[in-house]
């Protein structure tokens, strides 16, 4: 095989290397994120609540579309336009591995709402440096009532990327919207944010990336002794 450049011989040798395996996200660090403790571990506004799972009132049933491992409640906006909650989250000891610029987050939450009704819930982490300088923010949702086909339940959304190098803290906020009727039908369940590593790649993805820099080094010191002669 001819290598025409240096560039060319690091492609190859890249192409050779298998990737690395796919992330594997840690724990839930959302304090009370399926609703069974109550709203402890949130600062919450007065109306926000947890409901029951087939409570009376057009609430959603365990057999609703929702998390297949739900408990018994599950998160509502009661009687007010607007029902938030917000916890955060203490990443200062992960800040070494933060700084790399390779440390990921996994945001996910089961969203929803009641029947053709438009009420829905957004839940948003916002990740905050020294001084309390907003860093960036992700969020999903909301789920809306055309996105649940006008049928009253909760469906997962996620997202992931990475945490912005000076992150120190994240802030997690659920908002739960009113559009129609009297109470708030913004539903959520199972609030989930974890953090992760990048993955580092296996033995033989290194071996083979280093056998391709060896072999840069023979292209190399062939150049050498053409360049001598």
């Amino acid at each position: 095989m001819r290598f025409t450049s240096f560039a060319a011989a690091v492609t190859v040798a890249l192409a050779l290397a298998p990737a690395a395996q796919a992330t594997t996200f840690g724990s839930n660090l959302i304090a009370n994120g399926n609703a069974e403790n109550g709203v402890a571990g949130w600062n919450a506004t007065p109306q926000f609540e947890v409901v029951k799972y087939g409570a009376a009132g057009g609430f959603p049933f365990p057999a609703d579309p929702g998390p297949a491992d739900r408990g018994t409640y599950f998160f509502g906006g009661g009687y007010a336009a607007l029902s938030t909650a917000s916890q955060t989250i203490d990443l200062s000891s992960l800040a070494a591995a933060i700084n790399t610029g390779a440390t990921r987050y996994d945001l996910s939450a089961w969203l929803g709402g009641y029947d053709s009704q438009n009420d829905n819930a957004k839940l948003t982490a916002t990740f905050y440096g020294a001084g309390g300088a907003a860093l960036s923010s992700a969020s999903v949702g909301p789920v809306s009532n055309s996105d649940r086909g006008n049928q009253t339940g909760l469906l997962l959304r996620d997202t992931q990327g990475y945490i912005p190098v000076g992150t120190l803290n994240v802030g997690i906020t659920l908002d739960l919207t009113r559009n129609a009727g009297s109470y708030n039908d913004g539903y959520a369940d199972n609030l989930s944010f974890a953090v992760a590593a990048a993955p580092v790649p296996e033995a033989d993805a290194y071996a083979m990336l280093l056998g391709g820099l060896a072999l840069l080094g023979v292209v190399a010191k062939r150049k050498q002794r053409k360049v001598q002669a």
